[in-house]
């Protein structure tokens, strides 16, 4: 499951270039580029989602990032590297994400972090090619390693809000991350409504049936 954020890391390539005139030297300023790194991240991610690991291309995102094979070549080394580019940005937004979260223990802060979590998931329009993207993952050891890095935050997080009893929160958390990612399997076959709602009812019955005494609105 995805985490949305804004916060990302910016990584700005820089190089200088210097000419040797006679006898002066000409120190220039580089060229500036006209798409960061993050830019092309961000279209990339997009064609990842649309085509799946197996079918998207570096001329794919070439042409939908508006710049030739060869520059992109040239700054990403070649499809597995920018793919691995990419899940690391998702992973780190992740981390980013949980950072900046309020971190108070109780069923009401972890119900509102679940739903601002789940809320990230969209309507479904792109749970395809997240479902993709996970059969990716299982294929290249760096990219699971950073999906199990992915699921334990998102299990740790709710591990953390939740209360010493009734339950062992270590076993409930991973209960409640099994449902919620469960939930976004069955949508995908029963397509009921938005995607969000569908997981956000989904885990609302399971904390009930957990915590019976607490109110999931």
């Amino acid at each position: 499951m995805a985490a949305r954020c804004t916060l990302r890391p910016r990584f700005w390539p820089q190089a200088s270039i210097a000419k040797s005139c006679g006898s002066e030297s000409d120190t220039r300023m580089p060229r500036p580029k006209l798409h960061s790194d993050d830019d092309i991240l961000d279209t990339a991610q997009l064609v990842l989602l649309r085509q799946g690991p197996s079918h998207f291309t570096l001329s794919d995102v070439a042409k939908a990032v508006g710049i030739s094979r060869a520059a992109l070549i040239q700054r990403f080394t070649d499809k597995a590297t920018l793919q691995r580019r990419i899940m690391e940005r998702m992973t780190q937004e992740v981390r980013d994400y949980f950072d900046a979260a309020p971190s108070h223990t109780g069923l009401a802060p972890l119900w509102t972090m679940l739903k601002d979590l789940i809320g990230g998931m969209g309507s479904g329009e792109d749970a395809a090619g997240h479902l993709l993207l996970y059969w990716g993952d299982t294929q290249e050891p760096a990219l699971r390693a950073l999906a199990l890095e992915r699921n334990e935050l998102v299990r740790g997080a709710i591990e953390r809000r939740l209360p010493s009893e009734p339950h062992n929160p270590e076993q409930a958390s991973g209960l409640v991350q099994a449902v919620i990612q469960g939930a976004c399997m069955q949508w995908l076959i029963a397509r009921n409504g938005p995607l969000d709602a569908f997981m956000t009812e989904q885990t609302r019955q399971v904390l009930s049936v957990l915590y019976p005494g607490h109110t999931f609105e």
